[in-house]
């Protein structure tokens, strides 16, 4: 969250490049968390509370399928909510509309007297808040304990899935599943002791993501200010 309001701060109220912004934060504070994790857990690996999962009566019960979709933690469920929610927001709200004009067309959306600035401002604070909590959800829930670089890159590969989604929240949903899936290969893959150096098989949902890439990269759009900072009045 803290990354976020830095992020609205620099690039979207004071209009500094946003990729350049992105990438000195991203290294800084991986960085920085590496070092304080060192300093402060160098002897020992302290492991995180075990988080307790919520298993959907009956539906938990199904043969294979069961275990699979309906035993998880509780952030998985909200997760999943959450898309539809979005779905609902984009197509049949002020807000989603407001949304969308701010990255594809700001200066529309301020002459309908919308404050833009505060639009982009909020859009970048709650998606922060909600990229936080699945950084918690891998730590806490994932792995069980935090290391530094745990994300391994999944961020870049959400990335993607919005390119690739074109604003459907849906298309989201199934990417991600898509992808978990190739992550959950790479370490099912280990276990079984597959015959195959780790370093390719750790490369596997990133192969994935240049697959979709040249299959359906040309159809792949992003909203046309997307790190443009606005200005009121400019041309």
């Amino acid at each position: 969250m803290a990354v976020a309001a830095v992020m609205a701060l620099l690039c979207v109220r004071l209009g500094l490049n946003q990729i350049v912004i992105g990438i000195a934060l991203t290294l800084g504070l991986e960085g920085l968390t590496a070092l304080l994790h060192h300093f402060q857990f160098s002897r020992s690996y302290p492991r995180l509370p075990a988080a307790d999962k919520m298993p959907i009566p009956l539906l938990a019960d199904i043969p294979v399928l069961g275990p699979a979709l309906f035993q998880h933690h509780l952030i998985v469920y909200f997760a999943v909510a959450l898309v539809f929610v979005m779905i609902y927001i984009y197509r049949r709200t002020q807000l989603g509309l407001n949304l969308q004009a701010a990255g594809d067309k700001p200066a529309a959306l301020d002459v309908a007297g919308i404050n833009v600035i505060r639009t982009r401002t909020t859009a970048v604070l709650t998606t922060g808040a909600l990229a936080g909590l699945g950084g918690a959800y891998l730590a806490n829930v994932g792995a069980g304990i935090f290391i530094p670089f745990i994300t391994n890159g999944a961020g870049f590969l959400g990335i993607v899935l919005a390119m690739l989604a074109r604003g459907r929240p849906l298309w989201v949903l199934f990417g991600a599943l898509l992808f978990g899936v190739c992550l959950s290969l790479t370490t099912a893959m280990q276990v079984a002791g597959i015959n195959m150096p780790t370093d390719v098989i750790q490369m596997l949902p990133f192969l994935a993501v240049i697959i979709m890439l040249v299959l359906f990269g040309r159809k792949a759009s992003l909203p046309a200010a997307l790190g443009l900072p606005y200005e009121r009045g400019a041309r």
